[in-house]
């Protein structure tokens, strides 16, 4: 199977999409709309509608660079504003896109929204949720909870102790290398902890990439057994807060019994603040003078540990492709196309939402009922009489996107 075909499969494995489509069409009478056609999208703040530079404006230097996500124009740092809508537009080729949020040097030099989303609306993250709590396990790391990457898990997981998984690492199920594999079965539990930490191991440890869901969602109990905070309230504390995204105005998804954190997705935000969670990364985890996360570790997440995987982070490389890459980026990605672009060289965040459709009246428990609904967007929700939408071409964005630098 070819690296890009690979990628394609697994990262639609968030949940089962036959029995996922089989019980929700039972189950539901309203999957939510989308929006519209990508073409019909509005433009907002950041690019200005002429495309003329001022050759009298300021170009900022790298003394200036933000840490507030100002909106500015792609002139102001040295751009064309028609090479930003280039990429802007491109994105929006997918009509499924509710927000795309484009940030260069700290500025937020391209925004764009569908036509019922605005600055404010919340995306979901879906597998994108991985990358902030393998981030959290950074911090745990630094803050000396964990010993690091080469601790064994079971030390925290005692129910391992004595078993087959007794010398998996905490390095390796940030790599997906536990040698646990399961894609599906974890968002039908209902004890969703429980069940990732009595799922078998099935292949070796160390021997190679397995995209697992269980892998990520045994953060929970490592954070919580590690630190005395649950998964939710040590990423509120020590990365949210710290990067001045506002805790009380998102939802941080539960299982299905309402009392485990979900660490392998869910996360719902507007699209700033999953731009400032780029920023962080992208900056070696400094913000605003303050180490965040050491930059060892983020230097780690973002080298690959298998051809196109490192910490909870996929690194869009030629074995990504499966070709040659103008520029190599790192990506937190999630179902539906939930998605975060990192370039630490060219200080570039770029950040990818579906349209969604959740209330928040509904409550962030996980069941049946309440779910972070994209697939209305998208049109894979049970009953749908379209086609699933596609998504734009990923190596084109990245040819895009290699012409910022």
């Amino acid at each position: 199977m070819k690296p890009n075909t690979l990628i394609a499969t697994v990262m639609t494995r968030d949940y089962p999409t036959l029995l996922f489509r089989l019980l929700l069409a039972l189950c539901l009478t309203n999957c939510g709309g989308g929006s519209g056609a990508g073409g019909d999208t509005s433009t907002v703040g950041a690019v200005p509608s002429s495309t003329t530079t001022n050759q009298s404006q300021t170009t900022l230097t790298e003394t200036t660079r933000s840490w507030t996500l100002d909106r500015t124009s792609p002139e102001t740092i040295g751009l064309e504003t028609s090479q930003v809508n280039a990429v802007l537009s491109h994105i929006f080729t997918d009509p499924a896109v509710q927000s795309v949020m484009l940030v260069k040097d700290g500025y937020i030099i391209g925004e764009r929204f569908s036509e019922t989303s605005s600055a404010e609306s919340l995306g979901t993250s879906w597998s994108v949720a991985k990358s902030f709590y393998g981030a959290a396990i950074g911090i745990a790391i630094d803050q000396g909870w964990i010993q690091g990457p080469e601790q064994k898990a079971s030390e925290f997981l005692t129910e391992w102790q004595d078993t087959n998984k007794g010398d998996i690492t905490i390095g390796q199920l940030l790599s997906m290398q536990s040698g646990i594999t399961d894609t599906v079965n974890l968002y039908w539990a209902e004890d969703q902890t429980t069940f990732a930490i009595n799922y078998p191991k099935t292949q070796e440890a160390g021997s190679r990439f397995f995209y697992s869901n269980p892998t990520s969602q045994l953060f929970e109990p490592i954070l919580r057994r590690a630190t005395g905070l649950d998964a939710h309230a040590f990423l509120r504390q020590n990365l949210l807060t710290p990067i001045g995204i506002e805790t009380e105005s998102i939802g941080m998804w539960l299982d299905r019994t309402g009392n485990h954190p979900l660490t392998y997705m869910g996360l719902d935000m507007p699209p700033e603040a999953f731009a400032r969670f780029g920023l962080l990364m992208a900056r070696g985890g400094l913000w605003a003078g303050r180490q965040i996360l050491s930059d060892a570790f983020v230097s780690e997440s973002l080298t690959p540990k298998s051809p196109f995987y490192g910490y909870q982070w996929w690194i869009l490389n030629q074995s990504y492709f499966g070709q040659p890459v103008p520029a190599t980026l790192a990506a937190a990605l999630g179902l539906d196309g939930q998605k975060i672009y990192v370039w630490p060289e060219a200080d570039l965040v770029l950040v990818v939402l579906t349209d969604y459709a959740h209330s928040a009246n509904q409550g962030y428990v996980l069941s049946d009922l309440n779910f972070p609904n994209t697939c209305g967007a998208r049109g894979s929700c049970p009953g749908s009489t379209t086609d699933e939408v596609p998504s734009f071409n990923e190596f084109e964005l990245i040819r895009l996107l290699n012409e910022l630098h």
